[in-house]
Parts: C-alpha cells; structure tokens; sequence
C-alpha cells in the first residue's frame, strides 16, 4: 500500500522531511473544515509527494487520517543501515547503493549516512547491531601492525 512512496526514499533525511510533511498534513485535518488540510497538501508538501497522496487519498473509502498514520507508521519501522564512507556520494551513487542494500537484505531499509575522509576507501557499516569494517583504513593499519617492527627497523637504520 505504501510500497511507491517508501521505495523512493533513501535516506535518514528523506524520511525525516517526509514524517514532517505527514506532521504538518495531519495537523491540518481539522482546520477549516478539512479545506486547511487541502491548500497544505498543495502548498506546502513537496510536488511528488503531494501528487503521490493526492492520489492514494482520492481512492474510495479512504481514510486521510488513517491513511496517513499508517505511512507514519511504516516510515518509523524502517530498518537503519549506518554508512560510513571516505566520500560523500552523489544522490546516483546513494540510488545505487540503497537499491543493493535493499536487494542484499530483503527488507525496507533507510540509508544513515555519515563520511569520514580518514576511512581513505570503503565503508563502515552497521546493520542490526552487527559491525563491518571494509575500509582501507583497517586494511592499511593491519598491514602496518603485522610489518611494524620491520618497518621500524628500516627507519632506524635511515637514520
């Protein structure tokens, strides 16, 4: 039922500025005689979103209100996947790895992403409590960790 409009969020801002717009129609429900909520619909709700509920919500025997706290509803069940990237992606870059996590994990899921240059390259991710790291950061530091006494030994010698 809410599958088109959950599908084209991405991110934890996405969904913020969505619960927001629902907070703001909801609020206008009873505002002059149910006129109020129509001009905020219209006005103050981003195009897509506003074409998408003025559809759903033109259907027969559809309930504003329940319609909308069940959209709240699923929004807030949405799993977070947190990212930690070297780089802040571009929004193709951010499509395609929210449609690989969705397809990876089966599930409804919503992009929490933050960047850390120091990463170098890779992720970080948490999902269900399960920390990954795949970044260069770890790898180089590994590295480092199993050739350091080598590596000091060669600067002492430099020296």
């Amino acid at each position: 039922m809410y599958d088109q409009i959950l599908n084209k969020l991405r991110t934890l801002e996405d969904k913020e500025k969505l619960l927001l717009e629902i907070e703001i129609l909801l609020s206008g429900l009873y505002e002059e005689k149910g006129l109020g909520f129509n001009s905020l619909l219209q006005n103050r709700i981003r195009g897509w979103v506003s074409s998408y509920l003025t559809e759903e919500l033109s259907k027969p025997d559809v309930d504003k209100e329940a319609f909308l706290r069940g959209l709240e509803k699923e929004l807030k069940n949405l799993k977070d996947v947190y990212l930690t990237l070297a780089y802040e992606p571009t929004q193709d870059q951010i499509d395609t790895i929210a449609s690989f996590i969705r397809q990876s994990t089966g599930g409804k899921i919503i992009l929490n992403l933050s960047y850390d240059p120091q990463l170098i390259g890779g992720v970080e991710i948490i999902y269900e409590g399960v920390f990954r790291d795949f970044s260069f950061k770890r790898i180089f530091e590994k590295e480092f960790e199993e050739d350091r006494e080598e590596i000091l030994k060669k600067l002492a010698q430099h020296e």
